[in-house]
């Protein structure tokens, strides 16, 4: 793995999925199925779950309407990969009652700022997702 690969994606009550691991390889990773399927809801976590905005997607205008229908909140986790010390724990968990956002990198609140810093550092370009 490159240093910032993603090495694990979780997700929690986020869209259709009630909770998945992706665990990505090394190399070229494609995301395949048949129309329906999950696969964008996917490359949205990412984008969402790096400090990108709804926006950036077309798909909602705010963060709550990613909560799965019936659920309260959701929680995205994103392991990227660090070479010369642990990996780093981005997590983003939003309520859909009254939109709000709580940042979390390895287990301690932050702010997006702090998570938009660190995926800059790692030259991750999260609106070059689409």
């Amino acid at each position: 793995f490159v240093e910032g690969s993603i090495v694990k994606i979780t997700l929690k009550n986020f869209v259709t999925y009630e909770y998945c691991e992706i665990m990505p390889g090394p190399q070229m990773n494609m995301i395949i199925g048949p129309n329906g399927t999950g696969k964008s809801t996917i490359v949205c976590a990412i984008a969402l779950g790096l400090g990108g905005s709804p926006a950036l997607l077309g798909r909602a205008k705010n963060i709550a309407e990613f909560v799965k229908t019936g659920e309260d909140e959701a929680t995205i986790s994103i392991e990227l990969k660090m070479v010369k010390t642990r990996n780093i724990v981005i997590q983003r968990s939003f309520k859909k009652v009254d939109n709000t956002n709580t940042w979390r990198k390895n287990d301690r609140v932050t702010s997006l700022r702090d998570i938009l810093n660190t995926v800059r550092e790692l030259n991750i370009q999260v609106d070059n997702l689409w």
